[in-house]
């Protein structure tokens, strides 16, 4: 037993994480993502039974967040289809205060289309798939270093 890693960490998990390194790509999927499809050159790690939110928190325990990057962490941008019918993303600012809380960094959270997000998690070092039921539930983070 390890102290102090979060109990939701398995070890795959903790290994992917810590065999990151700068700059490296990280993207906790919601349950729609097409995790298999993307992840062709990543570890994928599945949670199923766990939200984005709880991964966040836990991973930002032990990931620093790269601030080379100009946003925090990247959200896929919401289709113009579901723009018009209104849809809300609340669930990109609980993203937003786990972010800043973590690394007091107060810029939003940066938008990508939702094929160029899929091209960037396709080059993403490790992909875990939550099992978060809220649409747009997706987020990428950018390793940094200590």
């Amino acid at each position: 037993m390890l102290k102090n890693i979060p109990e939701l960490i398995t070890p795959d998990f903790l290994y992917a994480l810590d065999a990151m390194g700068h700059g490296d790509c990280l993207v906790l999927a919601d349950a729609n993502f097409p995790a298999y499809r993307i992840a062709r050159h990543a570890t994928l790690v599945h949670l199923p039974c766990l939200s984005a939110l709880q991964v966040l928190e836990a991973v930002l325990t032990l990931l620093p967040v790269d601030a080379a990057h100009a946003n925090p962490g990247y959200v896929m941008a919401v289709s113009a289809a579901d723009k018009a019918q209104g849809l809300k993303t609340p669930i990109w600012q609980d993203f937003e205060q786990r972010l800043k809380a973590a690394t007091g960094r107060q810029e939003p959270l940066g938008e990508l289309e939702r094929f160029d997000f899929y091209d960037k998690a396709a080059q993403a070092e490790l992909i875990v798939q939550t099992g978060e039921r809220a649409l747009y539930g997706n987020l990428m983070l950018y390793k940094g270093c200590l």
